[in-house]
């Protein structure tokens, strides 16, 4: 009698499409060291156990740990970045700063998108995170 598997398919093909999109197989084969076809065989029978189990669950775990890390230094370069320029901000002359009568770009008044809403628009990406 076979025990069930640990990461039935619909977790290894939901880990999978989570982590690498749509075409997920091919990269998470290569990531995991083994063919492509074991991927299919993986899905095909059910699901994996034991020593597959803990390399798909471990690509998941680190995928996380470097994703959180990059945000970590995101937020970090954001601080930074805002803490050198709210004070030259605050050294410009009234009007300096493209004021429009006292009403910022995204501020109730001003006709202008929030800032807010592009966000993730302007975030630093940093190559190789």
């Amino acid at each position: 009698m076979t025990d069930a598997p640990t990461l039935t398919s619909d977790n290894i093909r939901e880990i999978g499409e989570t982590l690498y999109g749509e075409a997920w197989r091919g990269d998470m084969a290569r990531d995991l060291g083994v063919p492509r076809q074991s991927i299919a065989y993986y899905l095909r029978s059910g699901g994996v156990n034991r020593t597959q189990a803990a390399a798909i669950i471990g690509l998941a775990a680190r995928t996380a740990a470097r994703e959180s890390q990059a945000e970590q230094v995101r937020q970090a370069d954001t601080a930074t970045r805002q803490s050198t320029l709210s004070p030259a901000v605050s050294r410009l002359p009234a009007g300096a700063s493209g004021d429009r009568g006292g009403v910022r770009p995204g501020e109730a008044g001003s006709g202008g998108p929030s800032i807010s809403r592009f966000g993730s628009l302007l975030r630093c990406e940093r190559p190789g995170l």
